[in-house]
């Protein structure tokens, strides 16, 4: 094996070797490197020599507009998907699809018959929750008003009335055991009066049989010559009824009517006949009345006898009262009292007003009286609330674009079951990057060309930015379609606009565009300076587009030109032709071979092909645009030192 001086000797001569070589092969590679930029300087400077030319441009007036391009969609902006807030089975669909509704039209109902008995039974129950309320209000206001005068003033009349039923149950009871002198007089005077009319009614009914046994005789002598006149052949009426013996009269008042029925018949009456009736019938009629005389006399008699038993009766009781008469009278008036001390109580308790514990607690039923109420009320709402969601309405005015149910079905809470649009609200909605989307803002006017038209653009008008949001990188920006007459009033605020994008387009190249193309096309106005002269349409102009009402359909892409900011009628020249020397801004006015002479400008609103001069230059004067070709080709050139 090899010692350390030995390796060390080793290393230093492969380095030494590995150095020379390196060197060699650089210093060939530079030599070649250098041979051939040789070569190609050479015969690029022979090749592609540079020739500088001057191109005159005359100074003009026109239009510059500050734009900015952006990618969009159309959308619809009020467009819902309609569903019921309930399950439930669909009952009616009450309209088809593409049909156009109003606002709060009913679209569609599902079975309600359990919902709408359960409303009105929760409408019963309420009516029972406020007749509860109205009582327990009234029982309170009666408590916060007592006593009313009403009350106070029948409180007092019960004790005076009481107070005479204590005083009188008082006398009642003293004059039982201590009775007057004047009472006696009074029952004596009674006693008296009633023995009179005793035998005063005895002497007349004696009186009245002693007539009646004369009446008696006289109906008896009558009836037997009634009878004797028969037998004698007058033929008298009822001779077996008339003389059928004594112990048949009087006769009944039948007989005697048959009788005078019988003697007074028409044209062939009997004197005889006649009076033996009359006296008949005569002596009958008194004997009827002596006994009824009779009769009411005995009940006279009775009634006397009565009134003299009542009477001597008083007269023993106010001699000796007996004890149930005592306890009775004595028990009334304690009974008496008794009720006077309790209306007197009751008095006192109405005149020291209502009870604190008696407001606290009718305070108390008040309050959850109303509380029922309001929990019955909110029953009701719900009860309400459940049957409109059985009910489907428009929200807005539109057109039903699809219906995904039919009647019978059974829907589920939020399905939907068919989408409401209004076509009216189409709108675009820009796609903005961040950059774009700081410099957008409301009210900026732009022009729209859909893909799927390009020869038909639109004006839209941004209505609505979106905040900006950290770490969003595109941006919503909303834009209203202006369309119709509407055109007219804002046509002004567009034109440079459009007299930017003209300046953009080759004319040559809108002759193969279908319908015209863009503004600017064949057929449109334009002025000197090549602009649109929005005053002066042809009829054939696409302009004339835009007064149509009709809008793009929903989810159409399109590209949309924004205008920034813009100056019309103003001096403009090339961007090409401007020289920027230390922040100094110049132009050629004029050249020769041997100098070249610049005029130091002010420049305003650029769009980058064009540039505002606003200072230095005058419509009519001419500049030189320095351009450099090689070999053929050519491209302007804006110096900047």
């Amino acid at each position: 094996m090899q010692n350390s001086n030995d390796i060390d000797q080793l290393i230093n001569q492969n380095q030494r070797k590995f150095g020379k070589k390196t060197i060699i092969y650089l210093v060939l590679f530079i030599i070649i490197s250098l041979a051939l930029i040789s070569w190609y300087l050479i015969n690029d400077s022979t090749e592609n020599s540079v020739t500088i030319s001057y191109e005159e441009y005359l100074v003009k007036k026109g239009t510059i507009a500050d734009l900015m391009i952006a990618s969009g969609s159309t959308n619809i902006e009020n467009k819902i998907n309609l569903s019921f807030n309930t399950n439930g089975t669909i009952t009616s669909i009450l309209v088809n699809e593409g049909e156009n509704v109003s606002k709060g039209n009913i679209l569609a109902e599902l079975d309600s018959k359990d919902l709408l008995n359960n409303l009105e039974r929760q409408k019963l129950q309420i009516k029972s929750a406020e007749y509860a309320v109205s009582q327990a209000q009234k029982n309170l206001d009666d408590l916060l008003n007592y006593p009313s005068d009403e009350q106070l003033k029948s409180a007092q009349e019960l004790v005076s009335q009481a107070k005479a039923n204590f005083i009188t149950a008082q006398e009642n009871y003293d004059n039982l055991l201590n009775p007057l002198d004047s009472e006696f007089d009074s029952v004596s005077k009674l006693i008296e009066q009633a023995k009179y009319n005793t035998e005063n009614t005895k002497l007349l009914i004696s009186n009245a049989e002693n007539t009646l046994s004369s009446n008696k005789i006289l109906l008896i002598e009558s009836v037997n010559n009634y009878c004797d006149e028969v037998w004698d052949g007058l033929g008298l009426p009822n001779i077996n009824d008339a003389c059928s013996g004594e112990q048949n009269l009087p006769l009944s008042k039948q007989i005697t009517d048959n009788i005078l029925k019988e003697v007074f018949k028409c044209c062939d009456a009997n004197t005889t006949k006649m009076n033996l009736s009359k006296s008949l019938i005569n002596t009958n009629s008194n004997y009827q009345s002596s006994i009824k005389q009779i009769e009411v006399l005995n009940v006279q008699l009775d009634s006397a006898n009565a009134s003299l038993k009542e009477a001597q009766n008083t007269l023993d009781s106010l001699r000796n009262p007996t004890q149930n008469d005592i306890n009775r009278l004595k028990y009334l008036e304690e009974q008496a009292e008794t009720n006077l001390q309790k209306t007197i109580n009751t008095l006192e308790e109405i005149l020291g007003g209502a009870k604190i514990e008696d407001i606290a607690l009718a305070e108390e039923n008040l309050a959850q009286a109303e509380s029922n109420l309001y929990i019955q009320e909110l029953l009701v709402d719900q009860a309400e609330e459940n049957l409109s969601k059985t009910k489907l309405y428009a929200s807005f005015d539109g057109q039903i674009s699809s219906v995904n149910f039919k009647e019978g079905e059974f829907i589920a809470s939020g399905q939907n079951i068919m989408t409401l649009t209004d076509a009216k609200t189409t709108e675009m909605t820009i796609i903005a990057s961040e950059a774009e989307f700081v410099e957008m803002e409301e009210g900026m006017y732009g022009i729209v060309a859909l893909d799927s038209k390009p020869e038909s653009p639109l004006i839209i008008q941004v209505v609505s930015i979106s905040d900006v949001q950290q770490g969003v990188v595109t941006y919503p920006v909303r834009a209203r379609f202006i369309r119709g007459f509407e055109v007219i009033t804002v046509i002004d605020k567009f034109r440079p606009l459009i007299q930017s994008l003209i300046g953009t387009i080759d004319p040559s190249s809108l002759t193969n565009i279908p319908g015209g193309g863009f503004p600017g096309s064949i057929g449109q106005s334009q002025n000197s300076n090549n602009e649109f002269d929005l005053n002066n349409l042809d009829v054939n102009s696409p302009l004339l587009d835009f007064l149509s009402g009709e809008l793009p359909a929903e989810g159409m892409n399109g590209t949309v030109t924004l205008l920034q900011e813009s100056v019309e009628n103003v001096i403009t020249i090339p961007s090409e032709a401007i020289i920027v020397d230390r922040n100094i801004k110049k132009v050629i006015s004029s050249y020769n071979q041997d100098d070249i002479i610049y005029t130091q400008i002010e420049t305003g609103l650029t769009d980058g092909n064009m540039t505002e001069i606003t200072k230095g230059l005058n419509e009519g004067n001419k500049i030189y645009i320095r351009r450099e070709s090689t070999n053929g080709s050519s491209e302007s050139t804006s110096r900047s030192f």
